[in-house]
């Protein structure tokens, strides 16, 4: 019986750690391969930057790597924008910047708060066609590939967490661009309307027009 109290006090002492919530994150093997693959590409360095020639450069930037849907994404698009080290996280979209208010006010969600750290699965969708989409065509799908979302949709990092200094000076450029263009209009409609009209976002204007 003492003994038994002993191990149950011992157990309240050094209590077995959950498995932390990033861990119980899984992603599909596939996914893993591609993810590896462009870190590995994006990683490689030169031997030797001395005697590092012009040619050789040209040739690694002239590198692609194709996705398993057929899409192909160039190296030399995507290595001012993107890193494979994953950086520290700092909010791109505080709640002190008015973005989130805003999309909020021009869709009439009266009844939701745009601080609330949960948001419609929508607003996901919209932060990559206006924000990501600005970028050039290969950022958005290497993001995907280096922070891929499980079976059920849940990333374990932000796609920004993956953009180099260039990378996040460019979405704060776009975010603030966002917002101007949003504080002028009076729905979401008119807002990307005259988003693509402003900065051309590459998203299919016709669709908003029927």
């Amino acid at each position: 019986m003492k003994e038994q109290e002993e191990k149950q006090v011992a157990s309240a002492q050094n209590p077995t750690p959950s498995v932390p919530y990033k861990e119980r994150v899984e992603i599909s093997e596939e996914a893993k391969q591609e993810r590896l693959l462009l870190r590995g590409m994006l990683l490689q360095q030169p031997d030797d930057l001395v005697k590092e020639s012009l040619l050789r450069k040209q040739k690694r930037e002239e590198e692609v790597i194709e996705l398993l849907g057929g899409h192909k994404i160039s190296i030399s698009e995507i290595n001012a924008a993107i890193t494979a080290t994953l950086q520290p996280y700092v909010p791109m979209f505080p709640n002190s910047v008015p973005f989130f208010s805003e999309i909020y006010r021009l869709n009439g969600w009266k009844g939701k708060n745009p601080n609330d750290y949960m948001k419609p699965t929508v607003v996901a969708s919209w932060i990559n066609e206006v924000i990501y989409g600005r970028f050039t065509k290969d950022v958005l799908p290497a993001l995907r590939i280096l922070n891929p979302a499980s079976p059920f949709g849940i990333r374990v990092h932000k796609h920004f967490q993956y953009l180099t200094e260039e990378g996040q000076e460019k979405l704060i450029q776009y975010r603030d661009e966002a917002i101007a263009v949003m504080q002028t209009c009076s729905t979401w409609y008119e807002f990307r309307k005259k988003l693509f009209s402003v900065h051309g976002v590459p998203y299919q204007i016709s669709l908003f027009e029927k």
